[in-house]
């Protein structure tokens, strides 16, 4: 009894620990709008902006071995959305959709609406600096 009370509580400490390390992480913005009112919503439940580095970026990029890059800020995703089931997350770039760089939410808006149902297709992305992709298909 006691080596199991002694597991769920390390392990609670350990998720606890985890999640402030979370926090601290998510309070330094990489990436913001270039302007608030030039935002699209898609299909695939995402709003995307233009992507713009903030100076925390800038600043982190060589120390923290970051990745700069143009297109397109990910600002809200729907729940249950073809975005948020594939992993996508606000604060994500989108720069490059089906093996094409986008460097803007229109170009990444274009490149997302070709999304078939019969086929993967590939979107890499930012998320706090670092290289991500999924795979998306239509429902």
């Amino acid at each position: 009894m006691r080596t199991r009370l002694a597991c769920t509580l390390a392990a609670s400490f350990i998720v606890l620990g985890a999640a402030s390390i979370l926090v601290a992480q998510d309070a330094d913005t990489l990436y913001t709008c270039t302007a608030e009112d030039d935002t699209r919503t898609l299909d695939i439940g995402v709003t995307l902006c233009d992507a713009a580095p903030t100076d925390g970026l800038t600043q982190r990029l060589e120390v923290d071995n970051l990745q700069l890059r143009s297109g397109a800020l990910v600002t809200e995703v729907t729940l249950g959305g073809l975005g948020q089931t594939a992993g996508l997350a606000p604060g994500d770039v989108i720069y490059r959709v089906g093996g094409v760089d986008v460097a803007d939410n229109v170009m990444a808006a274009a490149r997302l609406s070709l999304i078939e149902s019969d086929t993967d297709t590939v979107v890499n992305f930012l998320r706090r600096g670092r290289p991500y992709r999924v795979k998306l298909r239509q429902e």
